[in-house]
Formats: C-alpha cells, sequence, structure tokens
C-alpha cells in the first residue's frame, strides 16, 4: 500500500527553522578539552557551537571531539582547548531563525554538520537546527502539528 503525504498529512517543509531549533550548547573555543567533553555528553544531540568572540566558527560532536583527542597524558589533555583540535575554525553558516526548515535541511545535507546553528529574531541565545529536529518537525505529532 503507498502513502501520498497528502494521506500522512501537512509536511511542514515551510515551516521557520525556529519553530524547530532548540537552544545550542555553546563553547567558547578556549574551552579546555575535559569541560568540553563534558558540556557535549550532556547535549541531547552531543553536538555543540563553538563560538569566537560571541560568533560560531565551528559545531563540534562528542565523537568528533573523541577521535581528535591528544595523547600525552592528563596535563597535556588539561591544556589543550577546542582550537588545538579543531582543523580548520573559520566560521559557520547561520541560518536565521524565519528561514525555511527545507532551507535548513538543504544546509545539514550540504555542509554534513550534525547541526546548524540557528540565530533568533529576538536578540535570544543562539539556536541549532539538527537532522532529528528536521525529521522530529515532519513525522505525525511533531513541531508542524
Amino acid at each position: 500500500m503507498s502513502t501520498t503525504p497528502s494521506a500522512v498529512g501537512p509536511v511542514g517543509l515551510d515551516l521557520p527553522v525556529g519553530a524547530v531549533a532548540r537552544r545550542a550548547t555553546l563553547l567558547p573555543e578556549s574551552t579546555p578539552l575535559p569541560e568540553a567533553w563534558t558540556r557535549l555528553r550532556h547535549d541531547e544531540d552531543r553536538c555543540g557551537v563553538v563560538v569566537r568572540d560571541g560568533m560560531p566558527i565551528a559545531v563540534v560532536t562528542a565523537g568528533a571531539l573523541a577521535e581528535r583527542w591528544p595523547g600525552g597524558g592528563p596535563l597535556l589533555q588539561h591544556r589543550c582547548t577546542l582550537h588545538d583540535v579543531l582543523d580548520h575554525p573559520c566560521g559557520v553558516e547561520v541560518l536565521a531563525a524565519e528561514d525555511a526548515l527545507h532551507h535548513a535541511a538543504e544546509r545539514l545535507l550540504a555542509t554534513g554538520l550534525p547541526a546548524v546553528p540557528v540565530r533568533p529574531h529576538d536578540g535570544a541565545a543562539l539556536q541549532v537546527v539538527t537532522p532529528a529536529g528536521v525529521l522530529a518537525a515532519l513525522l505525525p505529532g511533531g513541531a508542524s502539528s
């Protein structure tokens, strides 16, 4: 049996991304690795936005951080910061809260990032949209209902 989009219900691809974005775990690039690891482990998607002077420069996951974790024992690990393990922290695209969800999904696919930062229109704290957030909005009972 084939299910058409009209049988499933409205697909919220035109929904503003701000409706599905959630508060971001912000990590200054000077954050020591053990602290960054702890904060990422408490994030629901295990990802965070690395910031320099309040501007997003990278998105990092707990898994990616683990892959880049330096050897050398605890003293070296506590001296290393996120800046020391990022490849090229030059900035990431930031979406506006009123951008359409389909644009966020396109950016997630094109960049391969685990999340894309979202700047709320009211000047509130930086948010993120994740693949899980996009999917939740598209499923029955999600943010688009």
